[in-house]
C-alpha cells in the first residue's frame, strides 16, 4: 500500500509539472549568499538577496481582493537602512527619454516616502549615474538602476540587496530592469510599466515579496503583468510595513 501511494504521489507531481501549474522553488523565495566581497578593503561580512520578479497574468479569480488588504512580509527580522540612501540611475537601454526615467523614479521613491513619518526619508531623490563603467549586481557601495538583458522573457526586474546581519543594516541595492521587454510611463497594454515595477523593487529596501492571489493589488505582489498599474500605488499592507520598519503616517 506504501509503495501504491508513493508512486501515486509522484504521478500527481509530475502531471502538475507537466500542466504548467508547479512553481518552482526559486520563483517563491528569494536567494540569499554570504561573504565578504571585498576582503582585501576590510569589508564587514555581510549577506546579499537576490529577487526576482517574474510575468504573470493579471487575470484574478476573486476580484473582491483589493488594496485594503494587510499584509506584508519584512526581510530578516526587519533590516533596513540607517540613513536616507540614494539611487544612480543609468537609463540607457530603457529606450526612453533619460529625463522622464528620472522622473518617474523619483514619484516611485515619493511614494515610499510619503508613507514615513517625521523628518526621515528612506530616499533622496535619484541622480544620473556618474560612472557607467558600474556592474549592478556587483558590491561596490554604490545603489545603481539600470537597464540589461536578464536572459530572456520570465523576468520582469532583479533587486539585488546587501546587508550586515550584524547589525540589521541594509548597505546596497541594485536595481536592474530586463531590456527584453518594452517600456513605458503610460500604462501601456503591451509594456512594462516603470512606475509600476519601480514601486515595487524601491519596496525591497526592507520588505519581502508577497505570494498569496488576495494580495494582487499590493505593492509588494511578487508578479507583474503588461500594462500593469495597480503597484503605482501603496495598499494597506504596504504602508502597515513600511511604517513598521521606518515610522507611521
Amino acid at each position: 500500500m506504501k509503495k501504491l501511494f508513493y508512486l501515486m504521489v509522484v504521478i500527481a507531481i509530475l502531471g502538475l509539472i507537466v500542466s504548467g501549474c508547479f512553481i518552482p522553488l526559486k520563483s517563491v523565495v528569494p536567494t540569499s549568499e554570504k561573504g565578504n566581497p571585498n576582503p582585501e578593503f576590510g569589508t564587514p561580512e555581510i549577506e546579499k538577496i537576490t529577487f526576482i520578479h517574474y510575468v504573470k497574468s493579471s487575470v484574478r479569480s476573486k476580484p473582491v481582493w483589493d488594496d485594503t488588504e494587510d499584509d506584508y512580509k519584512l526581510l530578516f527580522g526587519g533590516i533596513k537602512w540607517l540613513a536616507t540612501m540614494n539611487y544612480e540611475v543609468d537609463p540607457d537601454g530603457s529606450e526612453l527619454d533619460p529625463v522622464i526615467v528620472i522622473s518617474t523614479l523619483k514619484v516611485s521613491l515619493e511614494t515610499w516616502n510619503y508613507a514615513i513619518s517625521g523628518t526621515f526619508k528612506l530616499f533622496h531623490d535619484p541622480i544620473p549615474l556618474e560612472n557607467g563603467l558600474l556592474t549592478p549586481g556587483n558590491y561596490d557601495e554604490r545603489n545603481i538602476v539600470a537597464w540589461r538583458d536578464l536572459g530572456g522573457s520570465g523576468i520582469i526586474a532583479v533587486n539585488y540587496l546587501w546587508f550586515n546581519p550584524a547589525t540589521k543594516e541594509i548597505v546596497e541595492s541594485d536595481v536592474v530592469f530586463n531590456t527584453y521587454y518594452d517600456w513605458s510611463v503610460m500604462g501601456e497594454s503591451d509594456k512594462m510599466d516603470l512606475q509600476n515595477i519601480a514601486t515595487h523593487e524601491f519596496g525591497h529596501n526592507g520588505l519581502n515579496d508577497l505570494r498569496p492571489p488576495k494580495d494582487w493589488a499590493l505593492t509588494m505582489y511578487g508578479y507583474s503583468d503588461f500594462g500593469d498599474t495597480d503597484k503605482r500605488s501603496l495598499g494597506t499592507g504596504d504602508r502597515l510595513g513600511i511604517q513598521k520598519l521606518y515610522g507611521s503616517e
